[in-house]
C-alpha cells in the first residue's frame, strides 16, 4: 500500500474513534428519517383531505379535479433532507476535517512524518482520501435510508428515473458537504491554533448557509431552513437583481438548493435563478477550488508541522 493509502487508512481509524464525530454522523442519519417520515405525513394529510373533498363533491354532483399527490414526484418526500444536508451534514464534514489534522497535531505525528522520507503529496492526498471515504459513507447509510423508506411506505411508486434523480441527489450532496469539509481542512492546515482551525470554516459555514441567501434573495434564517420558501422569487427590486446577479456565483447553498429542488421533483416551473452563473457550474468550480487549496495547505503542514504551538 503506499504511503498516501496507509495514512488515509489509519486516519479513518483515528476519526471514526471519535464520540463527537459518532454522535454527530448518527443525527444527520436520524434526520433523514425523520425527514422522509413528516415527508410521508404531509403527504398523506393532503390525500385524506383531497379524499374528503372528492366525496363531497362526488355527493353534490360537481367535478371532481385531480389529486394533486399523483401529481408529484414520490421524490418530494425527501424535500426536507437537503436542509439537513446543508445544516448538519456540512457541519459533520467540517468537524471530521479538522478533526483529521488536530488529532495529528496532538498527537506529535506531523514532526515524524516531516523526519521520514514521505513527500508531503502523500499526507496531502491521504487525509483528503480519508476525509472523502467517512463522508462518502455516511451519505451512503442516509441513501440506504432513503432508499428503504421509499420500499416500505405503503401506496409510493418509483420509477427508474426517480431512482437515477435520487442517487444523483446524494452524488451533489456528497460534493456539496465536501466543499465545507475541504475547507475546513485547509483551515486546520494553515491555523496555528485549534479553535482558530475551527472557528474559520464554521463562519464560512453561516455566511453561505444565512447571510448570502439574504443578500441575494431577501430571505430570512428561517426561510433557509425551509425548502419551499428557500426557492421563493426574490423581491424585483433593483439592488437584489444586483446583488443576486454578482454574489450568486458565491451562493453554494443556493445553488444546492436549486439542483436539490430539481432532482427531487417540487422546484416550481416558474424558478428562474438571478445568478451570473448557473447553478451547477457553481458547486463544480467551488468544489475544485476547495480540493485545490486543501491539497495545497495539507502538503505544506506535511512539510512544516513543527511550528504548530496549539
Amino acid at each position: 500500500m503506499s504511503a498516501g493509502g496507509l495514512i488515509a487508512r489509519q486516519s479513518i481509524r483515528l476519526v471514526l474513534r471519535e464520540n463527537t464525530v459518532a454522535l454527530m454522523a448518527g443525527l444527520f442519519v436520524v434526520m433523514v428519517l425523520i425527514s422522509a417520515w413528516l415527508g410521508w405525513q404531509a403527504t398523506a394529510t393532503v390525500n385524506r383531505i383531497y379524499l374528503d373533498a372528492a366525496a363531497f363533491l362526488s355527493a353534490a354532483g360537481k367535478p371532481v379535479p385531480g389529486n394533486p399527490v399523483l401529481d408529484t414526484s414520490p421524490l418530494t418526500l425527501m424535500r426536507n433532507v437537503p436542509v439537513y444536508v446543508s445544516l448538519i451534514g456540512a457541519l459533520v464534514a467540517i468537524v471530521i476535517a479538522n478533526r483529521l489534522v488536530a488529532l495529528d497535531r496532538r498527537a506529535g505525528v506531523l514532526p515524524l512524518i516531516g523526519s521520514r522520507p514521505v513527500a508531503g503529496y502523500h499526507y496531502a492526498t491521504g487525509k483528503i482520501a480519508a476525509l472523502c471515504a467517512v463522508v462518502t459513507g455516511l451519505m451512503l447509510v442516509a441513501l440506504a435510508v432513503s432508499v428503504a423508506t421509499l420500499f416500505l411506505l405503503p401506496a409510493i411508486a418509483v420509477t427508474g428515473a426517480e431512482w437515477l434523480g435520487l442517487l444523483t441527489f446524494y452524488a451533489v450532496s456528497l460534493g456539496y458537504v465536501l466543499i465545507f469539509g475541504l475547507t475546513a481542512m485547509a483551515s486546520a492546515a494553515w491555523a496555528r491554533t485549534e479553535s482558530v482551525g475551527l472557528l474559520v470554516p464554521v463562519t464560512v459555514w453561516l455566511a453561505v448557509t444565512f447571510i448570502m441567501p439574504a443578500m441575494t434573495s431577501n430571505l430570512t434564517p428561517t426561510a433557509t431552513l425551509n425548502p419551499i420558501s428557500a426557492l421563493a422569487t426574490p423581491p424585483d427590486t433593483g439592488f437584489f437583481n444586483w446583488t443576486a446577479w454578482l454574489f450568486g456565483p458565491l451562493s453554494p447553498a443556493e445553488a444546492y438548493g436549486a439542483i436539490a429542488a430539481k432532482l427531487l421533483g417540487y422546484l416550481p416551473e416558474a424558478w428562474q435563478s438571478r445568478s451570473l452563473v448557473p447553478a451547477l457550474p457553481t458547486l463544480a468550480l467551488i468544489l475544485c477550488a476547495g480540493f485545490g487549496l486543501a491539497a495545497l495547505a495539507l502538503a505544506a503542514l506535511a512539510k512544516d508541522g513543527t511550528d504548530y504551538d496549539g
